[in-house]
């Protein structure tokens, strides 16, 4: 069985990133203009965004969330941890998009697509899922 780890998208968590800092400092003007709820509220989203995205980060650097594409399939962790299996026969077709310089990852299936974010291929897998039959 031929497996490809797909590698860790960098982007993805610098722009999860920057978004998080545009909120905080609009949380900090916000608090200038004494609308304390609403900066409340950004600040909470911005940290909670921030504390998640380090903590993926760290486990997807450590090997514990990881995207494996093989010949039987695709494994992935959905947005609830929990480990999904998809088989061969189910997927149609793989594509890889750019969308604002964020790599996205489609797998598109007969019931839904399923997009991973937080992972991207590179050329040399390409190939290789070109040789398992997943991309054209």
């Amino acid at each position: 069985m031929k497996e490809l780890r797909l590698q860790v998208n960098i982007v993805f968590y610098l722009i999860v990133m920057l978004a998080s800092l545009a909120l905080l400092s609009a949380a900090k003007l916000f608090m200038d203009m004494q609308l304390s709820s609403l900066a409340t509220l950004q600040f909470v989203i911005a940290i909670s965004a921030i504390f998640m995205a380090l903590v993926h980060l760290m486990l997807t650097l450590s090997g514990q969330k990881k995207v494996t594409i093989c010949n039987q399939g695709i494994s992935y962790l959905n947005l609830f941890a929990r480990r999904k299996f998809v088989p061969s026969e189910e997927i149609t077709k793989l594509t890889t998009r750019n969308c604002l310089g964020l790599k996205v990852i489609q797998v598109h299936t007969h019931e839904k697509t399923i997009t991973l974010l937080a992972f991207k291929i590179t050329k040399a897998q390409k190939k290789s899922l070109v040789q398992l039959g997943y991309l054209a």
